[in-house]
C-alpha cells in the first residue's frame, strides 16, 4: 500500500463527492438567505462584500476543511499522479493572469478602502478554495472512481455550472441565467484544464479567486473591467480540446 492509499480514511466514491458538493451549497445558500442577499448588489461596497461574498464562501470552506480531513482526501484532491495536455495550453493561465492584473490596475484606487480590500481578499480565498474543492477537487476524485476522464470533465463542469442556477432566486434576472450558466461551463472547463496541465488544484484555486475578486472590486470601486476578459472563453475551449485529444490518444495507446 502506497502513502496515498494509506492516508485515505474513506475510499473515494461518487456519492461522497456529491455529499461534499451539496453540503457546501447548503451552507452557502443558507447564509445568503439569512443575510438577505441581493445578487445584483454583491460587491457594491465593503458591507455587501462581507455578508454576501466572504461570509458564505468562508463558512462553506470551514465545512470542507473538516470533511476533507475526516475523509483523508487532502493529497488526492490537491494533486494528480500525472500531468496531461500539450505545453501550449499554458497560454490559458498566463492570459488569465494578465487580464486579472489589468483589472486590478484599472480600478480607481481612491475608492479602495482597507475594509473593502480585506473582505474582497477573504471572499477570493473562499471562492477559490470552496468552488474548486467541490467541483474540481472532491467531485473529480469521486467521479474518477467510476467514470472515464472525459465524463469526469463533463459531469464535474456541469455541476459547476449548476451551482449558479439558484442565483435567479436571489435576484439574477431569469433572462441572464442561461448565458451565465454557459459562460461558467466554459470557465469551469478552463479551470479543469489548469488542474490537468499543472497536476494540482492549487493553480485553478488561486486564479479562480483572483479572477472573481478583480471583477467584484471593479464593481465596488466604480471601475470597469476590460472587455478583453472575454477572450478567455474561446481560449479555454481551445485548450480543453487540446487536453481531451491528448487524453484520447493516451487511452488509445494504452
Amino acid at each position: 500500500m502506497n502513502n496515498e492509499q494509506s492516508s485515505l480514511k474513506r475510499k473515494p466514491s461518487v456519492w461522497l463527492g456529491m455529499l461534499l458538493y451539496f453540503g457546501y451549497l447548503a451552507i452557502f445558500f443558507s447564509t445568503w438567505a439569512i443575510n438577505g442577499v441581493d445578487y445584483n448588489r454583491i460587491g457594491e461596497n465593503a458591507e455587501t462584500t462581507k455578508l454576501w461574498y466572504a461570509f458564505p464562501t468562508l463558512f462553506g470552506c470551514s465545512f470542507l476543511v473538516v470533511a476533507i480531513s475526516i475523509l483523508g482526501w487532502w493529497r488526492i484532491v490537491l494533486f494528480d499522479k500525472s500531468k496531461s495536455g500539450p505545453q501550449w495550453i499554458w497560454i490559458l493561465p498566463v492570459a488569465m493572469t494578465l487580464i486579472i492584473l489589468n483589472n486590478f490596475l484599472g480600478m480607481p484606487s481612491g475608492k479602495l478602502s482597507p475594509e473593502l480590500l480585506l473582505w474582497s481578499t477573504l471572499g477570493a480565498v473562499g471562492v477559490g478554495f470552496g468552488e474548486e474543492m467541490i467541483t474540481r477537487g472532491s467531485m473529480i476524485v469521486g467521479l474518477r472512481s467510476r467514470f472515464s476522464e472525459g465524463r469526469v470533465w463533463l459531469i464535474s463542469t456541469l455541476l459547476f455550472s449548476a451551482l449558479h442556477v439558484p442565483n435567479v432566486i436571489f435576484g439574477l434576472p431569469m433572462s441572464s441565467m442561461p448565458i451565465q450558466v454557459l459562460l461558467t461551463f466554459i470557465m469551469g472547463s478552463g479551470f479543469y484544464v489548469m488542474r490537468r496541465m499543472s497536476g494540482t488544484l492549487i493553480l485553478p484555486m488561486v486564479l479562480h479567486g483572483l479572477w472573481d475578486s478583480s471583477l467584484f472590486l471593479n464593481v465596488a470601486t466604480g471601475g470597469e473591467a476590460s472587455a478583453v476578459q472575454f477572450a478567455v472563453y474561446p481560449l479555454a475551449i481551445a485548450c480543453l480540446i487540446g487536453v481531451l485529444l491528448k487524453n484520447r490518444n493516451t487511452e488509445l495507446e494504452s
